[in-house]
């Protein structure tokens, strides 16, 4: 891992695989959060209450936490290893870096997260953060699959018409960074 990785941020962009039109978040992490506590901040950032397995895809193997035996995920698990002791930065180091984020049992999601700078901590700054997005609308657990999700988002977009304001789907990242708030701590005290 990086020497500098303890003081510095990973800025990602989190996008709900094949949701049209997009849902993403741009999210500011800590270089050195493990992937079990990444997990954590996606569940929050999509409305998820972990009822599911989980598994992170990487140029190093797969990573992920404890299945049920009889799930689709169990079946991945003999080739995983448990993500509690690998950093972000051990997992995609390099900016442009991608990997991937399936939740789920029947109908997994997919999460891309790519990694879009790397940067030093900004003093008595708080992480994880949100700082932009777009789509309003997370699918939490009533849904089967961005399939459903992306239906019944067209069924409300055929009810409701276009938009009035091309910028009304962008998200408040105040209020994201709030539903963060249990799980960021400061990585570089203020001097």
């Amino acid at each position: 891992m990086p020497a500098t990785a303890a003081s510095s941020i990973h800025v990602v962009i989190v996008s709900l695989h094949g949701a049209e039109p997009p849902s993403w978040r741009r999210l500011e992490v800590p270089s050195t959060i493990t992937l079990d506590r990444l997990h954590q901040v996606l569940q929050e950032t999509f409305g998820w209450h972990n009822f599911g397995p989980h598994l992170f895809v990487t140029t190093y193997g797969e990573f992920g936490g404890p299945v049920r035996p009889t799930s689709r995920a169990a079946k991945r698990a003999a080739g995983r290893r448990d993500g509690s002791g690998v950093a972000l930065a051990q997992a995609a180091g390099d900016e442009g870096d991608m990997i991937g984020y399936l939740y789920g049992y029947e109908d997994e999601w997919k999460v891309d997260i790519q990694i879009e700078q790397i940067l030093p901590a900004a003093p008595g700054v708080a992480y994880p953060r949100c700082t932009g997005g777009q789509g309003e609308d997370v699918p939490g657990e009533g849904y089967r699959g961005v399939r459903e999700f992306n239906a019944e988002r067209a069924e409300d977009a055929a009810e409701d018409g276009p938009p009035v304001f091309p910028w009304s789907d962008d998200i408040d990242p105040e209020v994201e960074t709030e539903m963060l708030a249990h799980l960021a701590t400061v990585l570089v005290p203020k001097s």
